[in-house]
């Protein structure tokens, strides 16, 4: 299954924080990445649910997986999402 993308994100680029990171602009609307919130996130197959830890002022955006499918954490996620 296809689902719109908020992020794109290589889950397996972590730096000296341990969490995967990418920049603001590879969002669909960067004003909506803030800390906290919940977005679909990945890049082909590795599709998943998760939270915004951080945004940095030069861009960098910290991001942790959510466990689970996207279907079991849809509640997470704010405002409605469209399948591709």
């Amino acid at each position: 299954m296809s689902y719109l993308i908020d992020i794109d994100i290589d889950w397996n680029e972590e730096d000296e924080s341990g969490l995967p990171w990418t920049f603001a602009d590879r969002a669909a609307f960067p004003e909506r990445i803030r800390p906290g919130r919940f977005v679909i996130a990945g890049r082909g197959s590795a599709v998943a649910v998760a939270e915004i830890v951080d945004r940095h002022e030069h861009g960098v955006v910290h991001l942790r997986a959510v466990a689970g499918s996207i279907e079991d954490n849809a509640h997470l996620l704010a405002g409605p999402r469209h399948r591709a």
